[in-house]
């Protein structure tokens, strides 16, 4: 029997560790012919030194280069990015700079994604595109535990809870 995605090829964007590693590696073991991209080409074929794996650069703030990886690729049948540029940092000492960076990865490049890939792909073609932004929450100060500083107070084992406390 043959793997369930020989003949098919999977771009995967990200860096050659954490998620985007464990969906490249396990896309290979299911057959695909993989390609993974990102900002630095030579350090991803350096991490996914296999045969099946080849890397190529991409960078999801610049649509020419969205275009022209879609242009060397040709087909491609599925397209998962893991992509980030993450804003850290509380509300009050974040850099705009960064925050746009970080939203033109996450929302605009996946945008440029499906413009430059989705007529190249087949009916049964798919994008998968992981978000990390609701994993945190802005905040107006420092963090402790999880929670704003200002509330700990109101989490506190004496103090009962209040409606909108975040204990």
């Amino acid at each position: 029997m043959s793997a369930p995605l020989s003949g098919r090829t999977v771009l995967v964007i990200g860096r050659g560790s954490g998620i985007a590693r464990a969906v490249t590696l396990a896309l290979h073991s299911a057959g695909a012919e993989v390609v993974v991209a990102g900002r630095n080409p030579a350090e991803l074929a350096a991490a996914y030194d296999m045969p099946g794996i080849a890397a190529e650069r991409i960078d999801l703030t610049d649509e020419d280069s969205v275009a022209a990886l879609a242009e060397r690729l040709g087909r491609v049948d599925h397209v998962v990015s893991t992509a980030s540029a993450r804003a850290r940092g509380t509300v009050g000492t974040l850099d705009p700079e960064v925050v746009l960076t970080s939203f033109n990865v996450k929302v605009v490049g996946p945008l440029l994604l499906a413009e430059h890939f989705a007529p190249r792909m087949p009916a049964d073609g798919s994008f998968v595109l992981f978000s990390g932004s609701s994993a945190r929450k802005p905040a107006v100060g420092p963090q402790t535990g999880g929670r704003p500083a200002n509330r700990r107070s109101a989490c506190s084992p004496s103090a009962p809870p209040t409606p909108r406390s975040t204990c």
